[in-house]
């Protein structure tokens, strides 16, 4: 059954579609936060702020639990929202080791 519709009703393959086309924009989306999570490494290096930030790490997961309707339980949001999170923190780290290294090799210089 390779047809959109059968009956008026979507086939697997017509939900599987969708869902290939969320996972594109998702991935955009993530890949969006990331490069954002970049720019604020920047800011920090600059600014001589640590990596981590607790606090702001607590604000996004309670505005997302907030913001949930569901059908993901708000344990499914958490470990979800706390692996972007993580991985995002790794990547803007990495950003700022490396900022943090052109500046001392500067100042060699």
């Amino acid at each position: 059954m390779d047809h959109e519709t059968v009956n008026g009703e979507k086939t697997l393959d017509g939900w599987r579609r969708q869902i290939d086309a969320l996972d594109t924009e998702l991935l955009r989306l993530l890949n969006q936060r990331a490069a954002i999570a970049c720019e604020i490494a920047s800011i920090k290096v600059a600014s001589g702020l640590a990596p981590y930030d607790g606090n702001r790490e607590r604000q996004v997961l309670a505005n997302v639990l907030e913001n949930n309707p569901g059908p993901l339980d708000q344990q499914s949001v958490t470990d979800i929202f706390s692996g972007i999170i993580r991985e995002t923190r790794r990547l803007g780290t990495e950003r700022m080791q490396e900022q943090t290294g052109e500046t001392a090799t500067r100042r060699q210089s």
